[in-house]
């Protein structure tokens, strides 16, 4: 095998990777956006105690709710 196609082999599986946990992080936050407003509250965030007890480190804005991008930074962790 040559080190092009084994480098084009890793790429491919670390993109693949990062596809994958995004996806899993999108359905998470939509499994707990029970009101579906793309958004999550503080009383949302109660069924993920970890998310739940951090939920205002996380809320960047203040805005005493969570987006998907603050989430995904809980997520990533």
């Amino acid at each position: 095998m040559s080190k092009y196609t084994f480098a084009s082999l890793i790429i491919c599986g670390l993109y693949s990777s990062m596809v994958f946990a995004t996806e899993s992080i999108g359905e998470k936050f939509k499994q707990l956006d029970r009101n579906e407003d793309g958004f999550l509250s503080r009383s949302e965030s109660a069924r993920d105690p970890a998310l739940w007890s951090r939920f205002k480190s996380y809320d960047s804005d203040k805005d005493n709710k969570l987006s998907f991008a603050e989430f995904n930074e809980y997520a990533s962790k």
